[in-house]
């Protein structure tokens, strides 16, 4: 089910805070990396292998910081394209129409003139006929660019869009791998969807599955009807796959699928405000 236009932007909204957070914590990571590097130069033979794959996980954090600080590089440089874009378009216009409202008002000037020669109310007539037909070419002009600016726009969009998943996926699998607690979120909410039903599977990756049936237990909670949870490993999910099976179906609470929502939810949003704003510049 797609989540409401304001709950997506809620969680938009929740998503840069998580990514100003990954940022500010960048320089206390590099400053742990040094600490670390030394504490292996004291630490004794037998501890040589836990200090080493501390060190590895600290790399590895560092390396999806990396990933995502060039996925939020290409997002900015897409946003400053299009703002570029729009304000060459803007300068364009603006002496689009600046150059026929001068050409207009010289020939209306000149016809003018030509009227005390020729007659005053026909070269004053002339005048005005070719002012006015230069106005509506400005106006057509306007018409044009304000058209080839949103769709310029319009095929930005799912750029954006899909990018921005991209981050929010980076974002989320650094979560995940960082706090294990926030896997068992993911399978708690999905099973409160089914929470009155009987007979209950449930799914998971294999990377997952040791984890989730370890809190079997405290899952059953979750479900005073059903008599037993069972639990199963399915290497075909995505890496962070959660599907849950009932007697009426399964119910898909992968990260991925709830991302494509998302995605779908921003992209009709986007849709509605584009339709917004041409019915308000042509107004």
């Amino acid at each position: 089910m797609v989540k409401s236009s304001s709950l997506v932007v809620e969680e938009m909204i929740l998503l840069s805070k998580v990514i100003k957070s990954i940022f500010a914590n960048n320089l206390e990571t590099e400053k742990k990396t040094i600490e670390l590097k030394r504490v292996i130069q004291q630490t004794q033979s037998n501890d040589l292998n836990s200090v080493i794959e501390e060190h590895s996980d600290h790399a590895k954090s560092k390396l999806a910081d990396e990933e995502l600080q060039k996925a939020l590089e290409q997002a900015e440089t897409i946003r400053i394209e299009a703002q570029m874009e729009y304000e060459r378009f803007q300068e364009r216009m603006n002496e689009e129409i600046l150059h026929n409202q001068e050409k207009a008002e010289e020939i209306f000037k000149q016809a003018e003139e030509n009227g005390y020669n020729e007659g005053f109310q026909q070269g004053l007539q002339e005048g005005q006929r070719q002012y006015e037909g230069f106005i509506q070419e400005a106006r057509a002009i306007v018409s044009s660019s304000k058209n080839d600016y949103f769709q310029r726009i319009e095929d930005a969009e799912p750029v954006i869009v899909q990018l921005a998943i991209k981050v929010a996926e980076k974002v989320i699998a650094t979560s995940l791998e960082a706090n294990s607690e926030n896997w068992l979120q993911v399978v708690r909410t999905v099973i409160n969807e089914v929470r009155e039903q009987e007979q209950v599977k449930l799914y998971i990756h294999p990377n997952w599955y040791e984890y989730t049936l370890a809190q079997k237990e405290e899952l059953k909670l979750l479900l005073p009807n059903c008599d037993n949870l069972y639990i199963y490993p399915d290497a075909h999910l995505e890496e962070n796959g959660c599907q849950i099976e009932t007697p009426f179906g399964k119910i898909d609470a992968s990260v991925d699928s709830q991302l494509s929502e998302i995605k779908y939810a921003l992209l009709e949003k986007l849709k509605e405000l584009a339709g917004y704003e041409s019915r308000k510049l042509n107004k």
